[in-house]
């Protein structure tokens, strides 16, 4: 993590039915909280403010590697010689985070940070003794892995950026069972070579939009790496940072502009130092609300979705075009057919703009000339807009159109006549708004 962080409203009712094509559900964002040393020394009370506070993933910042393998909490000795060596009381503190009653699901612990050379150590250690079970860095994150309980291991790599020791190290973590997260804030082609060679067990990237990766756009770190990321933030300091309420106005604005599905809060520490900021269920607040509405308040919810074309690949049916998440894709194997929309429970609405938004591959998939249509019986259409030549500049870009319209619809659909020159059609979400 970058510089000045080292000198941090109840939760909100999440919002039902964004799975249109089943029975209302649920969707609760997926909200990190970084923390240092109060979550080594806080003891029972500090598990007990992050089991009530809504944050759903709890990383413990950091773990340095030394360079003869011994693993350090910050300053805190935690396992040397393939046994932990921490508080003997760390373990079932740590247990305790995601026993009910609790918002927490997932522990994770971050390894390195800026201005250390925990990355270095590891290539070092790659380099001489492997990562094989009698390796120290084997024995010792297998030892950590069974005292903590963790279930993954973030990547916040800022010293040096070897692929070939980052995905050993990788590669070793996932066949202990622990899922990989990637933390950048630069060299976006270090992390797309590690983020491809360790496949499926990348599971998250934390992207850093504060301090030195203050200038960096989600949509663009999603479309490079073929993933959404779930960008984060500093909490507010005397010298800077952000409240809950700009935590809230910018994930939302990042829902809208990459789909972004969670975010992170950077750091417990800071929000300790600065309470008249706002407390850590304030933070968490902020993403949950942010992210728990569907996409610029788009009006399809909980109805029911149909398409002209069936056969879709598993986890790319209809349905995903409507699902809030740009993320996610509708895609069929002709390069032209229709998707509609029809509302629940009988109910029309009188949209006068929509959206469409690109999918995360292959530009010719996207679709360029279409109609939008009403109907309020299925079979009689009324032709509401029509576009030609329309072409998306970039991946999981979201174009808005406006029509004119008095008239409340049941369905709406979509009738897509051309792709841009591709084998399939794609659309990553369609909003309906009044």
């Amino acid at each position: 993590m970058k510089g000045k962080a080292f000198k941090a409203l109840m939760s909100c009712l999440l919002l039902l039915g964004l799975l249109p094509w089943s029975a209302s559900a649920e969707t609760v964002p997926e909200s990190v909280i970084y923390g240092g040393g109060p979550f080594y020394a806080g003891g029972t009370d500090t598990m007990n403010t992050l089991k009530a506070s809504g944050f759903t993933t709890v990383m413990l910042w950091t773990i340095h590697v030394n360079s003869n393998g011994d693993l350090v909490y910050n300053d805190q000795p935690v396992v040397s010689n393939g046994t932990y060596v921490g508080k003997a009381s760390w373990p079932a503190e740590l247990a305790s985070l995601k026993q009910a009653p609790t918002s927490v699901k997932r522990l994770e612990i971050s390894v390195g940070s800026w201005g250390v050379s925990d990355f270095q150590n590891i290539k070092n250690l790659v380099a001489t003794q492997g990562t094989g079970t009698g390796s120290i860095l084997y024995k010792n994150f297998a030892a950590l892995k069974s005292a903590l309980g963790v279930d993954a291991v973030s990547f916040d790599n800022e010293d040096i950026y070897d692929v070939n020791s980052a995905v050993a190290f990788g590669k070793m973590l996932s066949g202990m069972g622990l899922k990989i997260t990637l933390c950048p804030y630069t060299n976006v082609s270090y992390w797309q070579s590690v983020k491809s060679q360790l496949g499926s067990s990348v599971d998250r990237v934390y992207l850093q939009v504060y301090d030195g990766g203050a200038g960096n756009d989600p949509a663009a770190w999603s479309s490079q790496l073929g993933m959404t990321v779930m960008p984060g933030l500093d909490s507010k300091t005397s010298s800077g940072g952000n409240t809950p309420a700009q935590v809230n106005s910018r994930m939302s604005a990042w829902k809208s502009s990459a789909g972004i599905q969670g975010g992170f809060i950077w750091y417990y520490d800071a929000i300790l130092n600065n309470p008249g900021g706002g407390s850590a269920a304030d933070y968490a607040a902020a993403i949950n609300s942010a992210l728990s509405a569907p996409a610029n308040g788009s009006l399809t919810t909980g109805g029911t979705v149909s398409a002209s074309a069936m056969g879709s690949p598993s986890g790319e049916e209809k349905e995903k075009a409507f699902d809030g998440s740009s993320s996610t894709k509708w895609l069929i194997f002709t390069n032209a057919g229709w998707i509609q929309y029809q509302f629940g429970g009988g109910a029309s609405h009188i949209a006068t703009s929509y959206s469409v938004t690109s999918a995360n591959d292959f530009p010719a998939r996207d679709p360029k000339n279409w109609s939008l249509q009403g109907s309020n019986n299925g079979t009689s259409w009324t032709t509401l807009d029509t576009r030609t030549g329309q072409t998306f500049a970039s991946r999981f870009l979201t174009k808005t159109y406006t029509f004119s319209n008095t008239t409340a619809y049941s369905y709406y659909r979509l009738n897509v006549t051309a792709n841009n020159g591709g084998a399939e059609l794609q659309i990553a979400e369609i909003g309906l708004y009044p």
